[in-house]
């Protein structure tokens, strides 16, 4: 008989090295195997094609590495401090635990992707192709703007120009390494916008920077 007592948890989790270079599909199929090798007792959605009630926060672009991914999920039996344990054991490398605690509906009343509203990251240059004075340079003109319009592409392949500056939260430079807060997760009012177009937006150039995800905040500005 199926046990009708569900808990709530919620993981902060790497994902570094040669996981940056995978999707978040597979991300998310990489987490459902460990959980199934950790022997976890999840709870499944209703109707014809169940799922687990798992969730994640927003998508990481590829050759992005982070510090600080986000899983909630439902089980039917309490989980301790064994599941760290059993957690980091059978994962990949590159995936290790940084927080583990249970939660509420009344902490996570949304998904993830709701929940998750901005993401801090650091960047750092991978040659010198700009000096201390450049950098600073192009962060002041950028956060002196009202403008910062990045183009993409839609599903159908149709090029559309938006004007993200309300998605760029903060911005500075340390001397080493590029810090900066953008918008994540779902919100009709401020497009979310990826790290690594952000970068090559305003530094017209691609692929110059390592780029990590080290913290997501709700609407109020909490790390989560």
């Amino acid at each position: 008989m199926q046990n009708n007592q569900i808990y709530k948890y919620l993981l902060k989790v790497t994902k570094n090295k040669e996981l940056k270079f995978i999707s978040h599909l597979d991300w998310q199929n990489l987490i459902l195997k460990v959980f199934r090798r950790c022997e976890l007792n999840l709870v499944l959605s209703q109707g014809f094609n169940k799922m687990p009630k798992v969730s994640y926060s927003p998508a990481l672009p590829i050759f992005i590495e982070s510090d600080c991914e986000l899983i909630c999920f439902q089980v039917y039996d309490k989980l301790n401090s064994d599941f760290v344990e059993k957690f980091n054991k059978f994962s990949s490398q590159g995936v290790k635990i940084v927080e583990f605690r249970e939660i509420t509906d009344l902490d996570f009343p949304k998904s993830l992707e709701n929940y998750c509203q901005w993401a801090e990251y650091k960047a750092k240059l991978k040659n010198d192709i700009y000096n201390l004075n450049e950098i600073r340079y192009i962060i002041d003109k950028c956060l002196s703007s009202n403008e910062l319009f990045v183009t993409k592409k839609t599903k159908k392949g149709i090029e559309k120009t938006i004007n993200y500056r309300n998605s760029l939260k903060s911005f500075n430079y340390d001397g080493c390494v590029l810090t900066f807060v953008l918008k994540a997760g779902q919100n009709e009012e401020i497009p979310a916008l990826r790290a690594d177009e952000f970068l090559k937006t305003v530094f017209n150039e691609e692929n110059i920077f390592k780029i990590k995800r080290v913290n997501f905040f709700d609407y109020q500005m909490r790390v989560i």
